[in-house]
């Protein structure tokens, strides 16, 4: 099992820095931003791409992007070329999440984007990284014929259980549709994001916990949990273990066996 986290832009820059520095330091292997208006009126939500570029510089080792781009929000040719330029920034870790924000046309918006990186006039380097999310049929047909990822929130406000029963068969129909594309279903890979506003999963009560939530969705198919960041504010209260994060973070760099 690989780990992230999704980091809530709803704090100064100077505090933002300084947590991707210390995620850094800490081994995550990839840090993302949201890249949404903002979910209330009056809530204080920085801007996810200009973010990313001023934040690239404070790490050194993670991967990094947002999670995801919206086709309602985006010219899929300026992101593209957004990509690229965070890709040069950060020297070579950057990703690309896109999504359809609940409109149609993902899909005709993915290969807009594949063939700016083919035009080597417009963005004369390399593609990055593509994570598709979301989790109708179109996300999970675009994610099998285009991305290297797929990214599932697992549904708003849901138990575990019934949200990592539809994991399990929407990874069963990932791999339908990776046959039918021609590639190994093994290539694609499954994350979950995970925050209490999505499905009602609080690891951080725990060690027992974290390895619960692990199992349930290791066994749904998933081979990568991207958490929400801080803890705090994506969890209820008094359901974080002060410092829990911190300590289990450091094993997952050394490899221990979640």
């Amino acid at each position: 099992m690989r780990f992230g986290v999704c980091t809530l832009p709803t704090r100064p820059v100077e505090a933002l820095a300084a947590d991707w520095r210390a995620l850094d330091g800490l081994g995550v292997e990839t840090i993302w931003l949201p890249d949404q208006l903002p979910p209330r009126p009056g809530l204080r939500w920085l801007e996810c791409w200009t973010l990313l570029g001023v934040l690239a510089r404070e790490t050194s080792r993670a991967r990094i992007g947002p999670l995801v781009s919206p086709l309602h929000l985006r010219d899929p040719t300026l992101l593209a070329r957004a990509a690229v330029t965070l890709d040069e920034i950060s020297g070579g870790r950057a990703e690309l999440g896109v999504g359809s924000g609940g409109r149609r046309g993902l899909a005709g918006f993915v290969e807009q984007i594949e063939a700016a990186w083919s035009d080597e006039a417009l963005v004369p380097n390399r593609a990055v990284p593509l994570t598709v999310g979301g989790m109708a049929e179109t996300a999970l047909r675009t994610a099998a014929g285009h991305a290297s990822r797929w990214s599932s929130y697992g549904g708003e406000g849901v138990d575990p259980e019934p949200a990592a029963e539809l994991a399990r068969r929407q990874n069963a129909r990932l791999d339908e549709l990776c046959a039918e594309a021609g590639r190994d279903p093994r290539s694609l890979r499954r994350s979950i994001l995970l925050g209490y506003l999505y499905v009602r999963e609080t690891p951080w009560r725990s060690e027992d916990a974290f390895r619960e939530v692990v199992a349930r969705w290791r066994d749904a198919g998933m081979d990568e949990i991207v958490f929400v960041h801080p803890p705090h504010a994506a969890m209820p209260e008094g359901a974080v273990e002060e410092g829990l994060f911190e300590r289990l973070a450091a094993g997952w760099v050394e490899g221990f066996a979640w």
